[in-house]
């Protein structure tokens, strides 16, 4: 897992902190870009709708991690490595 700086640390908090608020029963967590997700979707005839979280790409990776393993939300199957969008789905 990557070092992050204080300030870095804070922006991530800052991103988990409103994921929680979202955070349901029954739900997953992944990373992806909006069109991209948008389009796997519809391929895969999922009427899910997704919620959105801006977030750096290099934060990513360590948010969706945070929440599978200490908070035990299953990981999305189309989630993906430094993308600029976390989602709930």
């Amino acid at each position: 897992m990557a070092k992050f700086n204080p300030k870095q640390v804070e922006e991530i908090n800052a991103i988990i902190k409103s994921v929680e608020a979202e955070v349901k029963p029954g739900m997953e967590i992944g990373a992806k870009e909006r069109t991209s997700l948008a389009s796997l979707l519809q391929a895969n005839k999922i009427e899910k709708r997704p919620k959105h979280f801006k977030s750096k790409a290099e934060y990513s990776d360590a948010i969706v991690t945070y929440f599978v393993k200490e908070k035990g939300l299953p990981k999305n199957r189309f989630s993906g490595n430094l993308q600029t969008s976390i989602y709930l789905i």
